[in-house]
């Protein structure tokens, strides 16, 4: 599963993006998707805000299809401090002069070493 950290204007530019293809093979001015006003702004039809809402819907499927999912502010916030603890907990096992075996340290640097790669693709 991947995760990351999608803003909002992601979501409306890949629309965006695809409305412009949609639109493109409109054949007749019924089937148009997009239109610019007179003074010079690009709005969607009736029809075209429908799509664009299909859009949306579809990237967010195709992403959680791909186990690519989206988190908000605070949990990406609460992920990035969890794993700023992790590692202080981890890196003061390692300082502390208490007696591990083999196995026990192993672990520990294993689970140091992870979780300073999952903060550095959060960072």
């Amino acid at each position: 599963m991947a995760i990351i950290k999608l803003e909002p204007e992601q979501y409306v530019e890949l629309a965006e993006l695809m409305m412009t293809y949609l639109n493109a093979a409109a054949l007749t001015p019924e089937e148009l998707l997009i239109y610019q006003e007179e003074n010079g702004d690009i709005r969607y039809t009736e029809l075209g805000q429908q799509q664009f809402e299909e859009c949306v819907e579809e990237i967010e499927h195709i992403l959680a299809h791909n186990n690519i999912i989206k988190v908000s502010d605070v949990e990406y916030n609460v992920l990035q401090v969890a794993l700023d603890h992790m590692i202080e907990h981890q890196e003061g096992i390692q300082s502390d002069d208490v007696p591990c075996d083999d196995a026990e340290w192993n672990d520990i640097c294993e689970r140091l070493e992870a979780a300073k790669r999952l903060k550095a693709l959060f960072s």
